[in-house]
């Protein structure tokens, strides 16, 4: 029992260690402000609603405003979540909420995707250059004729 007591009191030790974040920045500071400005940004795009919402969000208060004010109640109030075809706008027209982690993870990929596109043309434009100066040579085959050989 007192093995097992020992492990978990290290282990705890061990992620309190690892999850300070003054030493983490320390030893990776460019890693951390990025990552503290992808949250910030994740954060602000969850809180703050986008122009489409707000606006969606007063055309339905104006809709419910002028039908009080005709004396007739909404026939057909809107379904809590309406059916969606998968690109993320209901079939009512409007968008689809998004949950958290969904957000994140969309909001991560369009952040880093440029960076990785830019990663991999260079990787493969040095893998040409290195290859056989003046042609790309993504085959692999290093023993490849010019093309005017017989």
């Amino acid at each position: 029992m007192a093995a097992f007591t020992r492990t978990l009191r290290e282990m705890k030790d061990d992620l309190v260690r690892r999850t300070d974040v003054r030493q983490i920045y320390d030893q990776h500071p460019w890693i951390t402000t990025a990552g503290a400005a992808v949250a910030g940004f994740v954060a602000a795009s969850i809180v703050v609603p986008s122009k489409e919402e707000s606006a969606l969000k007063k055309l339905s208060k104006w809709e419910r405003a002028l039908r009080s004010a005709e004396g007739r109640a909404e026939a057909n109030p809107a379904p809590h979540a309406a059916p969606t075809n998968g690109d993320g706008v209901a079939s009512n027209g409007r968008p689809q909420k998004k949950g958290l982690i969904s957000t994140i993870a969309t909001e991560l990929i369009r952040s880093v995707a440029p960076a990785l596109a830019s990663a991999l043309t260079a990787g493969m434009a040095t893998k040409a250059e290195n290859n056989e100066p003046g042609a790309a040579n993504f085959g692999g085959d290093d023993t490849a004729a010019p093309p005017n050989a017989p």
